[in-house]
């Protein structure tokens, strides 16, 4: 068997075939996507990304804005009315020694579906308010949402999931000789013209108004007010159940997949290849020994000692690697190597070397060792998209790093969460996509490399 010389072969085969050329295209996009994870994600999303306050804006299990493109823009997006979009004016009536603060606030709805969800945020400044939350559609209809005490700090009204605002909603209904559904879903009702049978659910454009009333005895209270109307769509890659935007887990899952991949394909196949080389070259018993070990190792059941691991002591993604590399020290590339190395060894050059006086370690690490560089070089790159499918199947038995984003958590926390009985496919397809694109990166440029490492290829 005639092995090819230098790396450059390896590179030259990539660059002449068209499924190399295909394959780098695809591991280039990939790794630009990688380094969009220092851009998009300024913030250490190792700590954020189970952070439920920092998703708190984002709307639960949305779809991707880009699905707007397909749907003309039916589907709403988040609207966010911040204090400072909120007019307000306040007195104090010392007759009756009440201090009387209200907010107010309009936003234009232009959709044609309905929100997600409505919420609600109220700061108190003083040690006890009575408020009443109101709400005005475009056609004037003034709907009575929630009255209440609140009480000093940060008060969140959960307009869509709190059964007493479903109530008021109801009562005000009646109380306007409006259609009463039989059902109230707040992001509904409010967003509908009450005066018509409600068979066709149609929210109203137009501009809506939310009007919040105080009363406090204390002459210096204030009070400050933030809604969000969570949209159905967001982000290039949609939200999952925990609010968080999967294009955040995506673009750092691309970095984390590349360097677990890659670094358990080089340091293992860059070691079975030494320990190959160095099984031929020195013979004797070091070579019965590294065979025997080999052999052993070939038969050891990997997957379901890399389970116990992962289940015993929980560990994160980069011991993971510190342990997978640990079971792939001795391999199937070690009895390749220790083959190849001794043709190797019966060609001229290496003769030569032995006959002008090259140490034993000289020969091995600058002559024998760079002839084996193509066939590991093809090697790592066939064992790339294993690796990656290692860590996300490990992620989808929920055995992988809980604390970082990768593809395979991510489809992990999808099985979880209901994405496949309820048809949330971005949440799924996306990620099983780029894993499968990265596999295909890497068999695309293996399957150039074949020609490197098969001679009858070549000859062809």
């Amino acid at each position: 068997m005639s092995i090819p010389r230098g790396l450059q072969d390896v590179v030259d085969a990539v660059l002449r075939s068209k499924t190399g050329i295909i394959g780098l295209s695809i591991l280039i996009a990939i790794t630009v996507l990688s380094t969009l994870a220092i851009v998009y994600v300024p913030f250490d999303v190792a700590r954020e990304w189970n952070n439920p306050s920092f998703w708190q804006y984002n709307p639960r299990l949305a779809l991707p804005s880009w699905v707007n493109t397909f749907l003309g823009g039916k589907l709403p997006e988040t609207i966010i009315i911040s204090n400072d979009s909120f007019r307000k004016y306040s007195y104090y009536l010392e007759i009756v020694g009440l201090k009387y603060c209200i907010l107010e606030a309009e936003f234009l709805y232009p959709y044609k579906d309905f929100p997600s969800e409505l919420r609600l945020s109220l700061y108190v400044d003083t040690e006890g308010a009575f408020v009443t939350i109101r709400w005005i559609q475009p056609s004037g209809v003034d709907i009575t949402i929630w009255k209440g005490s609140f009480k000093q700090g940060l008060n969140t009204v959960y307009i869509s999931r709190q059964m007493d605002i479903r109530e008021y909603i109801r009562d005000s209904l009646k109380r306007l000789n409006l259609t009463v559904p039989s059902i109230v879903n707040p992001e509904v009702i409010l967003f509908m013209d009450n005066s018509i049978a409600h068979s066709e659910s149609i929210p109203v454009n137009g501009r809506y108004r939310v009007r919040v009333e105080a009363v406090s005895s204390d002459p210096y209270a204030d009070i400050e007010a933030e809604l969000i109307v969570y949209g159905k769509v967001y982000g290039l890659a949609g939200t999952d159940d925990k609010r968080r935007d999967l294009f955040v887990g995506l673009v750092w899952g691309a970095p984390i997949a590349l360097a677990f991949g890659l670094l358990a394909a080089i340091a293992t196949n860059f070691i079975q290849t030494l320990v190959g080389s160095l099984s031929a070259w020195y013979g004797g018993l070091i070579d019965e020994v590294i065979q025997r070990i080999t052999d052993v190792y070939m038969i050891i059941p990997f997957l379901p000692i890399l389970i116990t691991i992962s289940v015993i002591y929980r560990i994160d993604i980069w011991m993971l690697l510190m342990v997978v590399i640990g079971l792939s020290l001795f391999g199937g590339a070690t009895k390749t190597a220790r083959s190849m190395t001794f043709q190797i060894m019966s060609e001229q050059y290496i003769e030569a070397a032995i006959s002008y006086g090259a140490s034993r370690r000289r020969i091995l690490f600058l002559y024998i060792l760079p002839r084996l560089m193509p066939y590991t070089m093809a090697n790592i790159v066939l064992s790339v998209p294993g690796y990656v499918f290692l860590e996300a199947a490990l992620s989808v038995l929920g055995l992988g790093d809980p604390m970082m984003p990768t593809w395979g958590k991510i489809i992990s926390d999808a099985y979880s969460g209901g994405a496949v009985v309820h048809g949330l496919w971005w949440w799924i397809l996306l990620p099983s996509a780029l894993i499968i694109l990265t596999a295909i990166s890497f068999a695309f440029i293996g399957l150039a490399l074949d020609k490197v490492v098969n001679p009858r290829l070549r000859e062809r």
